[in-house]
């Protein structure tokens, strides 16, 4: 994916989903849990790293999750201390269903909610976790903080799936839901180019390492 030549006032801006995580592996909600790449995770992230090199970058935010920055540092290959870790980039909460399977999830909260899309079922309620209204103005409050701060940049943002969808859905003018329809793999990169004003002229994607995509979301 050849990164345009960015005229006066426009940004390019890229969102890239973490590597394997056994979380990931083991089908097991994610969140706010705080783990690591996988070994397999690395190497997937060293094959994205040569997909991705030479591609001009300005500014890279990451989650301050361990697998984000990782894999931003991989990735990139910008030492930690050159990476910008933004609170509001941190993935959805899950609450207490963080760690579980769908299995445990069903026996121990029956109550909570979902609205199945593609292969995906999307929790509505998860019990003390984060509701789509509020993780939608979150990822809306990170677009308007960034924009301010790196517009008319090359900026990369290392994040996760379901604060990403949210971001996508802001750029896309997609509702909280629609939004959810793209299923972002691990090591998927999105690139988004931003007029002065932010408004979207054109949106590709990439998957950086093609064997991530054997772990699907759920």
């Amino acid at each position: 994916m050849d990164p345009p030549a960015l005229s006066p006032g426009q940004t390019l801006f890229y969102t890239l989903r973490h590597g394997l995580t056994e979380l990931n592996r083991s089908k097991r909600t994610g969140g706010r849990l705080d783990v690591p790449l996988l070994e397999e995770g690395r190497r997937q992230a060293e094959e994205a790293r040569a997909n991705f090199a030479g591609t001009p970058l300005d500014v890279v935010i990451s989650s301050p999750l361990r697998r984000a920055l990782e894999t931003a540092e991989i990735v990139t290959g910008w030492p930690r201390e050159r990476i910008i870790l933004d609170e509001l980039a941190i993935e959805r909460s899950f609450g207490k269903m963080e760690g579980l399977t769908q299995e445990e999830i069903g026996a121990r909260f029956p109550f909570v909610i979902y609205v199945p899309i593609g292969h995906i079922r999307y929790s509505l309620n998860p019990p003390g976790g984060e509701f789509y209204d509020a993780l939608r103005a979150r990822a809306r409050a990170f677009l308007e903080r960034t924009l301010t701060a790196h517009g008319g940049k090359r900026v990369l943002l290392s994040s996760h799936q379901n604060f990403m969808q949210q971001v996508h859905g802001e750029l896309r003018a997609l509702d909280p839901y629609a939004a959810l329809l793209d299923d972002i793999l691990n090591l998927e990169l999105n690139q988004f180019l931003l007029d002065a004003d932010g408004r979207l002229l054109d949106h590709r994607s990439a998957q950086l390492a093609p064997d991530a995509s054997q772990y699907p979301s759920f």
